[in-house]
């Protein structure tokens, strides 16, 4: 069976996850058209051996991120609990409680080394040469910042 097949059989639970992200009708389709785009994008990828909804989640999630992101573009010092609801409804406590933990570890490391925020801009997508114009660093102390940071972070969530 190929890509194309097992994305029209599973079409209807991409448009129910897509949901489960989005309230709004059009934002919700929107992202399910999108991560169709990419599963096509990217079928070489997909290893028919492994299950196909969890790939199919693991873009999704990525390009909600991605969206959320691009759309809103807010600084780390702007998040906290109430900001934390917009990501995850009622029904998803232990995420909320992941979520929290994480964002926790981030503020103190944050707290120890100004890398955090060269980080994060990183995660948000920008470009190194978009996060050195933004912070106003030079290019390979941006590249050395989001190093030092990854590194920072990944002790941090390990213990």
């Amino acid at each position: 069976m190929n890509i194309e097949q097992i994305l029209i059989e599973n079409l209807n639970w991409i448009q129910r996850k897509a949901h489960s992200y989005y309230s709004n009708f059009n934002d919700a389709e929107d992202l399910a058209s999108e991560t169709v785009y990419k599963c096509l994008r990217n079928a070489h990828r997909f290893n028919p051996t492994m299950s196909f909804r969890p790939w199919v989640q693991t873009i999704m999630e990525n390009t909600f991120i991605s969206q959320y992101n691009r759309r809103k573009r807010v600084l780390f010092s702007g998040y906290g609990a109430d900001e934390e609801k917009q990501y995850f409804s009622s029904d998803c406590a232990d995420l909320r409680a992941d979520l929290h933990q994480i964002l926790s570890i981030i503020r103190d490391c944050s707290r120890k080394a100004n890398c955090i925020e060269c980080v994060l801009l990183y995660a948000k997508g920008y470009s190194y040469e978009e996060i050195a114009d933004k912070v106003g660093i030079k290019l390979g102390t941006v590249k050395s910042r989001v190093f030092t940071g990854r590194i920072m972070l990944r002790q941090a969530l390990e213990v």
